[in-house]
């Protein structure tokens, strides 16, 4: 048996911990246990029931909730072959079938048959599960346990990275200091980076200093910073933190859009056609993003204090009221 953390049916709240049968590995599939699960806004607008028909998720009820994770190798399943009991492991928390123009050419997060762990099938937040072993990857001895834990987030912001194509010598903004937009900034080693968030956010704005931005702004002062940055991150997700982000873009500026706003964000397109900036949409990864990440963690490793709390599973709903009075930043569960 293991212990999970599962949503019983739509609308708010209507999760609670459960002791399931331990699933076996099929073909191609790799039976993990827990180290640690991470929790975001994603999961905390599940239990509150924000997604519901038109959302862009679809969960069969109950559902065991949770997509990022660092985990241990129990069992490989049949034909799993490059894993063994024990290996740590992180993977991308997107089931796609591989087969369509989006997967083929490296964009398979755009896959019609992408399901969603812990939001359309069965997640993370659970003492042992199952995943695809091609979705896989190992965690080199120099990644702790705590820093594996952000992977699958990290890999958001290494993939909004790579859509940017910074070139050499140009100026880097990313509006919005919470935990993506900090990550965003771990997968920029060696660029100079100004961090933008408003003045509730300033303690997480002033944190971005330690993680290697030049510069730490609350809104109010970046104002002065409109048409100063060649990339603009935008992971704060809100209408507001878009519109003002396509401001602070220079001629031929790039806009990379990470967060996603409830609400449509107002541009000034015809700026857009004076100056020549673009807009760029910046979908979670490619399952080919994963193979880069570990390299990456390994520079960064400043980030792990990002994680500011680790609770047990059973222990979810105190995690919960930790993030919503925003006394943690990151909160990882373990078993």
């Amino acid at each position: 048996m293991r212990t999970a953390i599962v949503k019983t049916g739509p609308g708010r709240g209507r999760t609670e911990v459960r002791e399931l049968p331990t699933p076996a590995p099929g073909p191609g599939e790799v039976l993990l246990e827990l180290v640690y699960a991470g929790i975001c806004h994603t999961d905390v607008n599940m239990i509150e029931g924000a997604y519901g028909p038109g959302s862009g998720y679809s969960p069969t009820y109950p559902v065991v909730l949770g997509h990022e994770f660092t985990a241990r190798v129990v069992a490989p399943g049949p034909g799993v072959a490059g894993f063994a009991a024990g290996d740590r492991v992180v993977s991308g928390c997107h089931l796609t079938c591989g087969r369509c123009r989006w997967c083929r050419g490296g964009r398979s997060m755009l896959c019609s048959e992408r399901e969603v762990i812990g939001l359309d099938t069965d997640g993370c937040w659970a003492s042992e599960f199952v995943m695809p072993a091609r979705n896989l990857v190992q965690v080199p001895e120099g990644v702790s346990d705590e820093l594996a834990g952000l992977a699958e987030p990290f890999a958001v912001g290494a993939h909004a990275v790579d859509r940017a194509e910074i070139r050499e010598g140009e100026r880097i903004a990313i509006v919005g200091p919470g935990t993506v937009g900090l990550l965003t900034l771990g997968a920029l080693p060696g660029y100079e980076v100004t961090m933008i968030g408003r003045r509730a956010d300033a303690a997480q704005v002033r944190l971005a200093l330690e993680y290697g931005a030049i510069a730490a702004l609350v809104t109010e002062d970046a104002a002065a910073e409109r048409g100063a940055f060649d990339v603009v991150f935008e992971t704060a997700g809100t209408a507001e933190a878009a519109s003002f982000a396509a401001e602070l873009l220079g001629p031929g500026g790039r806009l990379v859009c990470v967060g996603l706003p409830t609400a449509p964000a107002a541009i000034d397109t015809a700026q857009l056609a004076w100056q020549e900036r673009s807009v760029l949409g910046s979908r979670a990864y490619d399952i080919s993003t994963w193979s880069t990440i570990p390299r990456r963690l390994e520079q960064a490793p400043q980030l792990e204090s990002i994680v500011t709390h680790t609770l047990p599973l059973d222990r979810f709903e105190e995690a919960m009221r930790l993030l919503e009075s925003r006394e943690a930043v990151k909160v990882l569960l373990h078993p």
